[in-house]
């Protein structure tokens, strides 16, 4: 039960702590992995360019506002 609850709080820092676009970013990649994969092609350079392309886009784009109580 303890592990549960540690994933589910990684989990929900995850989603809420962090800028949506990177969680976004994050399914794509792993999402063309499994596309690639599927294709029978090797999908090892997937994830270093998807990683590449988050990066990139966090650099060059504003990062959201937060309201603090």
């Amino acid at each position: 039960m303890k592990v549960l609850r540690a994933v589910s709080e990684v989990v929900q820092d995850l989603v809420i702590g962090d800028d949506w676009r990177v969680i976004v970013g994050i399914a794509l990649t792993l999402l063309a992995v499994a596309g690639v994969h599927s294709l029978g092609w090797p999908a090892w350079w997937v994830p270093p360019l998807g990683a590449s392309m988050i990066l990139i886009m966090g650099v060059t784009t504003d990062p959201p506002t937060r309201r603090r109580p």
